[in-house]
């Protein structure tokens, strides 16, 4: 044994460079070495004699071999390649990566695997002098591991490690051991993912490292490691590295398929341990050095197991692509600065408020330590309800992915975890207590600078959410009752925003389409400036298949006046990938302009729509939203516009696969409509307890009769082209047969086919129009203004066909339809009750609307070509 060896005591306690093992040593052979343990024991021939100055390890492998010279013997270029060529022939037998030559002024840095100096990132020789105690010495020692191979020896950037390999061939191995959900698989691998991860960045050292648990399994049972892990090594990062610390009870992990519920080994998986953790080491599988991760790789990862899970329909909630996700930052990049407060109400794993951190690409700018305090320039504030187990472990999930993030930092200050531990637990936060979850906290109104989100929609049981507001007296800060869930959060999210404050939000088309949320699209443009929209294409999202958009608001300072600023809309169809389960990266994006183009538009929206080329974008006028009580964004570009675009109805068609998640979506879309009718009948129901009384009156007395004219022929619409609607018996296209240049009536009116299969059925018209012989219209009388025209037009549309005569050429003439009586609703006076009559016209109309949802849905299923 090497006296130098015991005399120092450089066996068990060697100095260190950062992670590794250090030995300034001089007088200890290769052969002593190996007796020691320090490198691999293995037969070094004629070397077994040398003596290397230096020598830095990991474990039994070699990283570096060092010379120290004598200033005197270092200075001719015959002196330095002696020198030099002494350390490569030592570090090619040890298989080193580095070969270091100095003499405490000048240092060389050699490619062991070629013998080429290294270069630094511009091409010229590393001139960084060698000093153990540099506290950056470990930092450049790890970039020139990454840089430097055969064909290379000049610095690069690091290469970013992608785990997607490593994810697939981990979920085959626990879905064969355990038969676990891809969930649970997705979970354990994270798990297992961050043990190394600490292990390589020196967090881990020692009986806790993943070296050591490797070493073990080598003297031990594999099931007796696992006990080991999960007693010494789970319990360390739990209570010591990130200890919890708020009410919600998580950390960055918190139960798996190896460790039960009550932090104990599960019995019988000690071999799956030992075969998973071997991959996480092996470059082959994907594994190895964990040290510089794709940031993308949680998300990528998500995706690889959404691939695989048949329950994706449960997770897909979670997940928002993160191609989404970056172009909502970026739309949002100018506010995200320090001191802002950002907001995610419906968190998941995170991505919405983990993002903006590397807009600068650094995550110091928004974080510093002092005192050896972690202080947050800049407040994220992630929230998620927590009942349901899936939903506690994005949670977990969304610290671990922040751990990432801040790998940098804690590479740094590894002392300093249980700060970033506090850090992670004052981000995310699990609301269990009430199933109402971020709808319960209204602490945050009117004190967040900027949201970003997905909320849940197209869910069911929002009126149970409903009914807990009313049961915790919230009714104040939810006075708009909009329906779905994603209604609710709009309104959440509109409180929170500060006067001034911005919010981009992933929407379903319902909230801006169902005559119900007509009250939240109000209260939108009464509280909010609408800044954008951006219509996203179909099948964005893993588990839906429904319309989604963008839209961006800003909370108005002054809530006095209408909006006057224009709204940048955008019509996207492809968003930068595959729209499929394989989410292949494609070179289409109109997400990339869509972001690009807004950015301009903020900056002079007067004048941007004079220099706008892209047909894909349109400056609405604020009317558009004011006048339209529904908007339909995308009918505002026309079918012509659509094909020059060349954006084409979608076919309607699925794989086999797909058709259960379909199947699924339009169950949950009825259930929706089925808590729509619930709330719509809760809202108002003074109609059915003040038994109405009804007076009927002859149609002749309350209207004028109108019949259209002869002179409208197929020849006069030819001759005599324009822009006002001539309406005829057809049925189809709103009953329009031709538009001409003149117009005989101009106001509100009902008319009626007067003839042909179709006799009876009426159309409610406003403006200008006219008629040909083949309809008829009524014109209500003056001194009726408290009759409704919806009301009677709601009963005439579900009655006057029965009134028609006839069997091949129906009839609904003047003289039968003039003594039709219709029942209208009076008041304790006898009078005409226009409020009554008024309520009944909604709830034809909601019922109407209701059966043609009900159809549409339906028809999705009908109608989809399934393609076997």
């Amino acid at each position: 044994m090497s006296e130098e060896l015991l005399q120092r005591d450089l066996i068990n306690n060697p100095e260190k460079i950062g992670k590794w093992d250090f030995r300034n040593i001089g007088s200890t052979t290769l052969g002593a070495l190996k007796n020691a343990g320090i490198i691999p024991k293995k037969d070094y021939k004629d070397f077994e004699r040398r003596k290397p100055d230096g020598i830095i390890t990991s474990k039994k492998e070699v990283i570096a071999i060092i010379e120290n010279k004598d200033i005197s013997k270092f200075k001719t270029a015959k002196q330095k390649e002696e020198a030099l060529q002494q350390g490569l022939d030592v570090a090619q037998v040890l298989n080193a990566k580095i070969v270091i030559v100095t003499d405490t002024i000048d240092t060389i840095w050699v490619n062991a695997f070629n013998g080429e100096e290294i270069l630094d990132e511009k091409g010229r020789p590393l001139l960084t002098n060698f000093n153990p105690k540099n506290q950056d010495l470990e930092k450049l020692i790890e970039q020139i591991i990454d840089s430097i191979d055969k064909n290379n020896s000049q610095l690069r950037e690091p290469r970013l490690k992608d785990p997607t390999r490593l994810a697939k061939s981990v979920w085959q191995d626990l879905w064969m051991a355990a038969g676990a959900t891809p969930e649970n698989c997705l979970y354990s691998f994270v798990e297992l993912f961050i043990f190394k991860y600490l292990s390589d960045l020196g967090i881990l050292k020692g009986h806790l490292s993943y070296d050591f648990i490797m070493d073990m399994f080598e003297k031990q049972t594999e099931q007796v490691v696992l006990e080991y892990y999960a007693d010494q090594v789970r319990k360390h990062i739990k209570q010591n590295l990130f200890p919890v610390t708020t009410p919600d009870n998580t950390t960055i992990i918190n139960g798996t398929i190896f460790v039960s519920k009550d932090e104990k080994a599960v019995e019988g998986y000690g071999s799956v341990f030992h075969k998973i953790l071997k991959k996480f080491g092996d470059e082959k599988e994907g594994g190895g050095e964990l040290r510089n991760i794709d940031k993308d790789f949680k998300s990528k990862l998500f995706e690889t197991f959404l691939k695989e899970s048949i329950s994706k329909k449960n997770w897909g909630q979670y997940f928002t692509p993160l191609k989404v996700v970056r172009a909502m930052v970026k739309m949002a990049e100018s506010e995200i600065k320090e001191g802002i407060t950002i907001c995610d109400p419906a968190c998941g794993v995170g991505k919405f408020l983990l993002e903006p951190l590397l807009i600068n690409n650094n995550v110091e700018h928004f974080y510093e330590v002092k005192n050896n305090k972690l202080i947050n320039k800049i407040t994220l504030v992630g929230i998620d309800k927590g009942f349901d187990k899936e939903e506690q472990k994005t949670i977990i999930l969304a610290k671990a992915n922040m751990l990432i993030y801040m790998s940098d930092m804690i590479r740094k200050y590894p002392d300093l975890t249980p700060e970033f531990s506090t850090l992670f637990n004052d981000t995310f936060e699990l609301k269990t207590k009430n199933i109402l979850g971020t709808l319960r906290d209204t602490t945050y109104e009117g004190k967040i600078d900027l949201i970003l989100t997905n909320p849940p929609y197209v869910t069911t049981g929002s009126s149970n959410l409903k009914e807990e507001i009313i049961k915790c007296n919230l009714q104040s800060h939810y006075k708009i009752n909009a329906m779905g869930v994603e209604g609710l959060f709009m309104e959440w999210i509109i409180r929170a925003l500060k006067p001034g404050g911005k919010a981009f939000v992933v929407l379903p088309n319902g909230l801006f389409d169902r005559q119900t949320d007509k009250r939240i699209r109000d209260y939108l443009l009464e509280e909010c400036i609408i800044d954008a929209v951006f219509s996203l294409p179909e099948k964005t999202f893993f588990t839906t298949q429904q319309k989604t958009y963008i839209i961006g608001i800003t909370k108005k300072i002054n809530k006095s006046g209408k909006q006057t600023d224009p709204v940048f809309t955008y019509l996207v169809s492809e968003i930068g990938e595959t729209l499929d389960n394989f989410r292949f990266d494609t070179e289409q994006d109109d997400l990339y302009e869509a972001v690009n183009l807004f950015s301009f538009f903020k900056g002079n929206k007067k004048g941007f729509e004079t220099i706008n080329t892209s047909k894909r974008c349109k400056i609405q006028p604020t009317e558009m939203f004011y006048k339209n009580t529904r908007w339909l964004f995308d009918k505002w570009w026309t079918e012509e516009e659509k094909i020059e675009l060349g954006i084409a109805e979608n076919e309607n068609s699925v794989s086999f696969n797909e058709l259960p998640m379909i199947t699924e979506n339009v169950a949950n879309s009825i259930l929706l409509l089925k808590d729509e009718m619930n709330d719509f009948a809760l809202q108002d129901t003074s109609l059915v307890e003040n038994n109405l009384s009804y007076k009927k009156e002859k149609i002749s007395k309350l209207f004028y009769l109108e019949k259209g004219k002869a002179i409208y022929t197929n020849q006069y619409i030819v001759t005599n082209p324009g822009n006002f609607p001539l309406y005829s018996s057809q049925t189809t296209n709103d009953g329009i047969i031709g538009n001409i240049n003149n117009f005989d009536y101009d106001g509100i009116a009902i008319t009626w086919t007067t003839d042909g299969i179709y006799a009876g059925t009426v159309f409610l018209r406003k403006g200008k129009f006219s008629m040909t012989t083949h309809c008829g219209a009524l014109i209500l009388k003056q001194g009726f203004e408290n009759v409704c025209l919806e009301y009677i037009f709601f009963y005439l549309k579900n009655n006057l066909r029965n009134f028609a005569v006839g069997t091949q050429n129906k009839r609904v003439t003047t003289e039968i339809i003039k003594n039709i009586e219709i029942p209208i609703p009076v008041d304790l006076n006898g009078n005409f009750d226009l409020n009554a009559q008024q309520k009944i016209a909604e709830k034809y109309q909601f019922v109407e609307r209701m059966q043609n949802e009900l159809k549409e849905q339906v028809n999705k299923l009908i109608y989809t070509n399934i393609k076997l």
